[in-house]
């Protein structure tokens, strides 16, 4: 399957919120969301309040808000498995900050002696640290609101659910503009890398001939996303913090000024004729 083009695959966008931080420790699931995602569509929904049979912690509820009244007529995790094993059935699971999700989910599920999940999976928030360079934190909510997306309800599953398969769209369109269009790529490590590669490659194209560059820039400061068109100049290399960092420096058009971009804070670029 790693080799199979994403716009073939069915994703199960999840989200659970919990009782506490660890399932080792017997924290427990109270509310579970799956979003079907297909072609980029929601295509299917489930939600649902779950009866985690332990007291919600009070850290838990400053996060989540989920009492125990809410609770009173949940239904147990072993009665909505079923539903969930359904929708995870042909699909790859992804959730933002994985990892975290899907240990609860694998608990609850070998609590009711049913099999583990071996699905692939993707982890929405490592795409986001290599693809929105620069951002202080990269809670869900500081990347919905550096992509524009509106985050009106926290840490309720579907709500939550909702956001990460608006951002995982997003994030999987910006890969597939450089190619990286498979599941593998999804789960490479070295996306900053490739991307960098590729934009680099573009860009000096257009400085061999004689091309401006449309660009969709991020910027970090301002949290915001912007479209420019650029007359490149030159490509140098750079320090930020400890890193090495390559900028593009050309005349922006939009802002009639000379610019220095940092090359992997480019979402999107392409040649276009100048006076574009």
């Amino acid at each position: 399957m790693s080799d199979v083009h994403i716009d073939t695959l069915d994703f199960l966008v999840v989200d659970v919120e919990t009782t506490g931080l660890s399932p080792e420790r017997g924290d427990r699931v109270c509310e579970v969301a799956a979003v079907k995602l297909r072609g980029g569509a929601v295509v299917d929904t489930f939600s649902s309040l779950v009866d985690p049979q332990r007291p919600i912690s009070s850290g838990a509820f400053a996060v989540n808000n989920i009492s125990p009244q809410m609770l009173t007529d949940a239904p147990f995790f072993s009665d909505i498995a079923n539903r969930l094993q359904s929708l995870l059935q042909d699909s790859v699971l992804v959730a933002y900050n994985a990892p975290f999700d899907v240990s609860f989910l694998q608990m609850e599920f070998q609590l009711i002696g049913a099999p583990k999940i071996r699905t692939p999976v993707v982890d929405a928030l490592a795409l986001a640290r290599q693809l929105l360079s620069g951002l202080q934190r990269y809670t869900q909510e500081n990347v919905a609101r550096a992509l524009g997306i509106p985050f009106p309800v926290r840490h309720r599953a579907l709500e939550d659910s909702m956001i990460t398969a608006r951002l995982f769209t997003m994030l999987t369109s910006m890969l597939k503009a450089y190619g990286c269009s498979t599941l593998a790529d999804l789960r490479r490590n070295d996306l900053a890398r490739i991307l960098n590669t590729h934009r680099l490659t573009i860009v000096h194209d257009a400085m061999g001939t004689g091309s401006d560059l449309w660009i969709r820039y991020f910027s970090p400061t301002d949290s915001e996303i912007t479209d420019r068109v650029i007359t490149p100049k030159e490509c140098v290399a750079g320090k930020f913090g400890r890193g090495d960092v390559e900028y593009l420096i050309g005349f922006c058009h939009t802002a009639r000024a000379e610019r220095n971009f940092r090359i992997d804070r480019i979402l999107d670029l392409r040649k276009v004729e100048r006076g574009f």
